[in-house]
């Protein structure tokens, strides 16, 4: 498709929300301009026969003219443009297919999550909807949690600050592991999920006190991540320093001769202050982690090799096994190698210590 000119800026401009959705960041520049969603689209070159799309479960793929065409419009570079919009360029529209615009639905468990509502405020009547990359997320500005129950779940977090710091650990941790930091993140929440269902560890303590100032009782499960995420920050904190050792073929204690698995579950137990409520069963749901995660270079591999330096905490960690391929959309659980899932049963779960 080939449209000769740039067009002009359109009278206002909408602020752009980092990781906004494309069909959502549409309809607020639409309405901005009394313009309706279709006459927009076909503004910036969609067909004669585009429909509006639903922004809480739809996302508007354009192609390379249109991608331009809206930069132009919104008086933006297209660069800025894509930096803000993250799923702009996921399209595969060439250049010169004629449809410019598509409208398509989300992938089942990709689904977009409102923003901070307080960080929607002052950008119109409509709801911001952001990409979808999990079914939760922090706003650390104005301390609130999103969540995708129905789209509509934000909780203040002035009472629960630990969640609000946690958060921004997490982002740290993601930082220096990269990808990899999301895999160990999930299997660190499927370790606190199992605690959690077997009425492990905190469930008498603090996870309690939280489900008291949220208002909720343990059959609220779109509130068990939020109950659960300091705990599970500092886990997978404890799996981060582990893989750290075991991509280099190196114990949790440093040496050669193998892994020191009841160390280790110790060691996280003190990190979360739980040291006895570990060693009453909590290692249970560490160790069916380890069974996926064992060092796999021999010990006599091990023992006749030099010792090689463990990476960088300020280097990304390769991905390694069983996370060779993570996902970067849809629930986080989705990431993790553990089978559990929040609200089944957890009878079934195959479970052996790590030798």
């Amino acid at each position: 498709m080939r449209i000769e000119g740039p067009l002009e800026r359109l009278p206002r401009r909408a602020v752009m929300v980092r990781g906004e959705t494309v069909a959502s960041y549409l309809w607020r520049l639409a309405e901005l301009n009394g313009m309706g969603f279709e006459d927009l689209a076909r503004h910036i070159g969609a067909s004669g026969t585009v429909r509006a799309a639903d922004p809480g479960i739809e996302e508007v793929r354009l192609g390379p003219v249109a991608r331009q065409r809206l930069a132009e419009a919104s008086g933006v570079t297209l660069a800025h443009l894509a930096q803000a919009l993250v799923s702009l360029n996921d399209s595969g529209i060439s250049a010169r297919a004629r449809r410019q615009v598509e409208v398509e639905p989300w992938p089942e468990g990709w689904m977009p999550v409102r923003a901070c509502a307080l960080c929607a405020a002052g950008r119109g009547e409509r709801p911001v909807w952001r990409a979808p990359g999990e079914q939760w997320t922090v706003c650390v500005r104005h301390r609130r949690w999103t969540a995708l129950e129905r789209g509509r779940v934000q909780v203040g977090l002035e009472l629960l600050p630990e969640v609000v710091e946690a958060h921004v650990r997490r982002l740290r941790l993601e930082r220096r592991m990269g990808l990899y930091a999301r895999a160990l993140l999930a299997d660190a929440q499927q370790v606190a999920v199992y605690w959690w269902q077997c009425r492990q560890m905190a469930w008498r303590g603090v996870w309690r006190k939280r489900q008291e100032i949220l208002g909720v009782d343990r059959s609220a499960l779109w509130a068990v991540p939020l109950v659960v995420f300091p705990e599970a920050v500092t886990v997978a904190e404890a799996m981060a320093v582990r893989e750290r050792q075991r991509a280099v073929g190196r114990s949790f204690a440093g040496g050669p001769a193998g892994w020191s698995t009841g160390r280790w579950t110790a060691w996280v137990g003190e990190r979360l202050g739980m040291r006895e409520e570990m060693a009453a069963g909590g290692h249970r749901g560490l160790e069916a982690w380890l069974v996926s995660h064992r060092n796999t270079v021999p010990v006599v591999e091990r023992l006749a090799g030099e010792q090689a330096r463990a990476v960088p905490r300020s280097a990304p960690l390769m991905l390694m096994e069983p996370h060779r391929v993570v996902p970067v959309h849809g629930p986080l659980e989705e990431a993790s190698c553990l089978p559990w899932r929040l609200g089944a049963p957890m009878t079934g779960m195959p479970w052996r210590p790590a030798g």
